[in-house]
């Protein structure tokens, strides 16, 4: 989509860079838990998935779609540790300064996005990933005395 509308290749490379670290973790989690064959299968399927969609053959309606979807993502997967830490009374071994760099990270990901694409769903699911990031972030500081014990039944 960054190709097709113009947009800088700093987003674009930094994005592509995380997904083939995070296919290679899925790959080697599959791998070691002798599962080669299914490892296997998925270098391929996710190898042919993300040549076509980096290929100039796939429709901008699906690729603002498959963008689109992130928003929900994100948020849902955030969305299920703060509700756990509710639930806990605790935030538990959560690091302060992994969160802390989540959040920061993600608010300067907001104006850099805004600067390089202006691309308002890249913009809204930073800000998204911003506000759970930030929420998390609260709770670490609300818990902080509560330790590992959680809530009583």
């Amino acid at each position: 989509m960054a190709l097709l509308k113009v947009f800088h290749l700093v987003p674009m490379e930094m994005g592509f860079f995380l997904a083939i670290q995070t296919s290679l973790i899925a790959f080697f989690i599959l791998y070691y838990a002798n599962k080669v064959t299914q490892a296997m299968a998925f270098a391929v399927v996710y190898s042919v998935m993300m040549a076509y969609l980096m290929s100039p053959a796939v429709p901008l309606k699906l690729l603002t779609f498959l963008q689109a979807n992130n928003i929900p993502i994100v948020f849902v997967g955030k969305m299920v540790q703060v509700l756990a830490n509710y639930r806990n009374g605790s935030t538990g071994q959560l690091s302060v300064v992994t969160i802390f760099l989540l959040f920061t990270g993600s608010l300067a990901r907001i104006f850099t996005s805004i600067q390089e694409t202006g691309d308002n769903l890249v913009i809204m699911t930073y800000v998204v990933a911003s506000i759970c990031n930030g929420i998390l972030l609260m709770q670490i500081f609300w818990y902080k005395n509560s330790g590992q014990k959680g809530k009583v039944e």
